[in-house]
Formats: structure tokens, C-alpha cells, sequence
């Protein structure tokens, strides 16, 4: 027998085979883990069947899902500088929301600059009012309580007359008025029993007249 074939005759007795090594190495663990198993063994039969079945079904669950196949991360471009190949992260959301926030600021900041505050219309009663003259009421007292502006009663008693009808109302006494559409005075009628009413009313200037 040649030297070459000796040599390999050698190799195939002093390697073991595969199954075998496997085996030992086992071996091995279990022999490592026997006194850990010993220690615990106690404490697991002293445990309720049902809780035994319970943590064995954990343990396998969490073997299962430590042996689960994870994603694989997706492949980055690379560039090549001066020879060297350099990952580049590929972050495409990131310049979008920040175009889109951008977006989104200068859309509050032009709705801030040129949005009005929204005034609702008031509607205003331009149709008779009666009112009775209770006991100490006052001409400027029914202005005030009516949202009549003073400035139309002192027009109107600069035009009263020597009759002064607007100071010597009585209780009892009936006033009728209306407004014009700024909530002005437009007309207001005093009325006595037995007396001709007494009109004031606003001409085209703003001014008053008396119409008796």
C-alpha cells in the first residue's frame, strides 16, 4: 500500500461521522442541563396538572415563535464612490410630508391672513310698537327700555311745542312708534283721551317734524 493511501485510510478512521458528533454534542447539553432539570423537577410536579399543561404549551409557543422566519429588510441602493460600494437609505415619505406640511402651514397662515370674522345680520323690527305709559315712567326711561337711541328724543323736544306733549305724559297714556332699518326713530304718535294724537316723524334729511 502506497504512502498516499495509509495517509487517507488515516483521516477516514480518526474523523467520526456526522450522526455521531451530533450525538455527543447531546449528549453534552443534556448532561449540562441535567442538574438544572433536577433542581427543578421538585417544583414542576409540585404544580397542578393544568398549570403544567399551561406553561408546556407557552414553552412551545415561544420556541415557535423565536424559530418564526423574520422579513427580510429590503435591499437599499448602492453608490459606488471612488470604488466603494455606500448604501443609501431610500426615506421617499419623508420629502412628501414635509412638502405636505409645509403645504398645509402656508394654507393656515393665508386662511388666517385673509379670513373676516362672520357678522350675522340683525334684523330689526320696523313694525308698530304700542306701548302704556305706566306710573312713573319717563319719556327717556321708554327710550332706554325700547333700545330707542336719546339723541332722536331730544331732537324730537326741540320740535315739542308750547302744548309740550312729550313732557306731560300721563299714565294710562298710549305711545306708538316705529323704527327705520338702522333701528332709528322713525315716527312716534301720542295718543290721549279726548285729545287729537300728536305725531313726530323723520324727513328725508334726518331732522324731525310735528304733525299735529
Amino acid at each position: 500500500m502506497t504512502l498516499k493511501g495509509k495517509r487517507e485510510n488515516q483521516k477516514e478512521t480518526t474523523t467520526p461521522p456526522l450522526g455521531e458528533v451530533i450525538k455527543q454534542a447531546r449528549e453534552k447539553v443534556i448532561a449540562g442541563l441535567r442538574p438544572v432539570l433536577d433542581r427543578v423537577k421538585p417544583y414542576w410536579l409540585a404544580l397542578p396538572k393544568p398549570h403544567r399543561i399551561g406553561v408546556s404549551a407557552l414553552a412551545v409557543l415561544l420556541v415557535l415563535l423565536l424559530l418564526w422566519p423574520s422579513s427580510e429588510p429590503s435591499q437599499q441602493p448602492t453608490v459606488n464612490l471612488d470604488g466603494q460600494r455606500v448604501a443609501v437609505p431610500l426615506n421617499l415619505d419623508e420629502p412628501r410630508s414635509t412638502e405636505n406640511s409645509n403645504n398645509t402651514a402656508s394654507e393656515d397662515t393665508d386662511f388666517d391672513r385673509t379670513s373676516t370674522p362672520v357678522v350675522a345680520p340683525q334684523t330689526i323690527d320696523t313694525d308698530w310698537v304700542n306701548y302704556e305709559v305706566a306710573r312713573g315712567d319717563t319719556l327717556s326711561n321708554i327710550f332706554r327700555t325700547q333700545n330707542l337711541p336719546l339723541k332722536d328724543l331730544y331732537a324730537i323736544s326741540a320740535i315739542e311745542g308750547d302744548d309740550k306733549p312729550l313732557s306731560q305724559i300721563q299714565p294710562g297714556q298710549l305711545l306708538r312708534f316705529k323704527r327705520d332699518t338702522q333701528g332709528d326713530l322713525d315716527i312716534i304718535q301720542i295718543e290721549s283721551a279726548g285729545v287729537q294724537s300728536v305725531i313726530f316723524f323723520r324727513l328725508s334729511d334726518g331732522s324731525f317734524a310735528r304733525r299735529k
